[in-house]
């Protein structure tokens, strides 16, 4: 009887292959991830930097890492692991015709003068179309306990929109890789 191609017996190669087929089939480690959305529309004051605080929700927080936030106490995402990480906060603002920005800093919740990502736009006149911001940074490196707030700003008071056309206002924080 031929054999088929390998190292040792025919039963030692089932074994070896049955061996193999657990190791493919384990459940991956979940990578460190977490998405949260703005769970209702959201007053923005005029001129002032405006932290995450209530109204967000986690949809995707396999590690725990989303702290919900309290007026007066911002929200943030606690990092699990160290490592670099992608992270992008999409928004948008409406209102009058001015000039908004959003912001993510790390372990800091009163100035966003460090910021880890950053963008601004102007509010159309028309308003209803609003500022869509997507601050974005591709890979920075995040220690474990490092905490991430996000914020809105506008140069007159607007509205901190949960979706607009569809798209939620969201910030992902992604783990990218260790080195």
């Amino acid at each position: 009887m031929p054999q088929p191609p390998g190292n040792g017996t025919l039963a030692d190669q089932i074994r070896a292959l049955e061996t193999r087929i657990d190791e493919l089939s384990r459940a991956k480690p979940t990578p460190s991830a977490c998405v949260v959305r703005l769970g209702g529309d959201a007053s923005l004051p005029g001129g002032i930097d405006t932290f995450a605080q209530t109204g967000w929700v986690a949809t995707y927080d396999p590690l725990s890492q989303f702290v919900g936030g309290s007026t007066g106490n911002p929200s943030y995402i606690l990092v699990a692991r160290a490592g670099y990480y992608r992270v992008h906060f999409h928004s948008a603002v409406t209102g009058a015709s001015a000039v908004a920005g959003a912001k993510v800093t790390a372990n800091n919740a009163t100035s966003v003068g460090n910021s880890l990502a950053t963008d601004g736009g102007q509010i159309p006149q028309q308003g209803s179309d609003g500022a869509v911001l997507d601050a974005l940074r591709s890979r920075v490196y995040l220690n474990v306990g490092d905490k991430i707030y996000w914020s809105n700003w506008c140069a007159a008071t607007a509205t901190l929109k949960a979706a607009l056309f569809g798209v939620p206002t969201e910030i992902t924080l992604q783990y990218v890789s260790s080195q």
